[in-house]
């Protein structure tokens, strides 16, 4: 145990390193730290840089940027997260962006979830690839981003002897705060405790044409891979606000013949895991309808098609986990009985007399 003169050495030793006392909390700038007062050993902040590399030297980067802990999901707001974006697509018209490539900073739709679009090509373009002389350059989206709730994904293409990585990322954020500051004076935001950003950033050299679309896949599957919780142990990925649309409910027996049509409606909902509920499952991706869709699995074994991954990018799919998971009659049944029971109205193309699927509509009626 330390004696109390111990005790007092110690903190005035404290007190000497923090140098003289300011006032009012108010702390000296980097031009008022004398060299007397700089201590290598508590001065310091390890880089987390690659050592070595020209962050002016141009290509490409994959930049991670957090939101400070105290913030949390401060990007969650629909207008917040336009905002986010619109200050990216900025950045190569502002002197602290020189150096960016604007055809290759992408755009991000701000609806639904925040998906971002999926890779484009600059229509009738005859340089496909570099677009060097296209009119249109500065809206290809070959290299997307997408604002999360608490974190910022992007790729970054830039030029050879301009600003370094660190510069662009830096202006970016604090152009972010400037924004939503003034989002705040004029009620538009909601004040936020200290800091939105945390002071780091994380970033991936981009060496290969196969990295950059294995990471532009990545960015634009980010949004919808996030689970959101519903209650009741109910979990989905996907576009969450297609929960709140009115339900078409699909259900069908085996052996059902294919039906003339299919009715319109807002969203359909379904396991659809008969025969016939696989193909018209299969009808409605390409119809390019919105779908709640209940699968035999977990949403870690959920296996994802073409169809379903166009769909969940394009904010039309909300895949949802049920409490069976095993593929059993019991859980077929439970998935149809969770289908009754949500949708706001019903489509029964055909029920086998006798079936499982027969008896859950007479129970569900007599229940009313």
């Amino acid at each position: 145990m330390k004696t109390l003169t111990a005790i007092v050495d110690d903190r005035r030793e404290q007190a000497e390193r923090k140098g003289p006392d300011y006032g009012h909390g108010h702390q000296p700038d980097c031009g008022e730290m004398s060299a007397a007062q700089y201590n290598p050993e508590i001065h310091h902040r390890r880089s987390i840089r690659l050592k070595g590399h020209d962050y002016a030297g141009g290509g490409m980067y994959f930049v991670t940027i957090c939101a400070h802990r105290n913030a949390g999901r401060i990007f969650a707001d629909p207008s917040v997260r336009k905002m986010v974006g619109q200050v990216w697509e900025m950045m190569p018209q502002s002197p602290a962006g020189a150096g960016l490539v604007p055809a290759l900073l992408g755009t991000q739709s701000p609806a639904g979830a925040g998906l971002v679009p999926a890779l484009g090509t600059h229509e009738g373009c005859p340089e496909k690839g570099t677009h060097e002389g296209c009119p249109k350059k500065g809206t290809h989206k070959g290299c997307p981003y997408v604002v999360m709730p608490d974190h910022f994904h992007a790729l970054v293409c830039m030029q050879r002897g301009h600003a370094t990585l660190g510069n662009i990322v830096g202006a970016f954020k604090s152009m972010v705060v400037h924004e939503y500051c003034a989002g705040v004076k004029a009620h538009r935001f909601s004040p936020f405790p200290g800091k939105i950003w945390h002071r780091n950033y994380y970033e991936v050299i981009v060496r290969t044409p196969e990295a950059a679309e294995n990471i532009a896949k990545y960015i634009r599957m980010n949004p919808w891979r996030c689970v959101t919780d519903f209650g009741n142990a109910l979990r989905g990925i996907g576009n969450p606000a297609l929960w709140n649309q009115p339900k078409l409910g699909v259900l069908c027996s085996r052996n059902a013949p294919r039906p003339e049509s299919i009715p319109d409606a807002a969203c359909y909902l379904g396991g659809f895991h008969s025969p016939m509920e696989k193909a018209l499952f299969a009808r409605l991706l390409a119809l390019k309808k919105p779908l709640i869709w209940c699968p035999a699995w977990g949403l870690e074994h959920t296996t994802f098609t073409p169809g379903v991954v166009e769909a969940l990018e394009q904010n039309r799919m909300l895949i949802l986990e049920m409490r069976h998971r095993d593929g059993t009659l019991a859980a077929a049944e439970q998935r149809n009985g969770f289908v009754i029971e949500k949708a706001d109205d019903l489509w029964i193309p055909h029920v086998t007399p006798g079936g499982m699927l027969e008896r859950l509509l007479k129970e569900q009626a007599n229940c009313k």
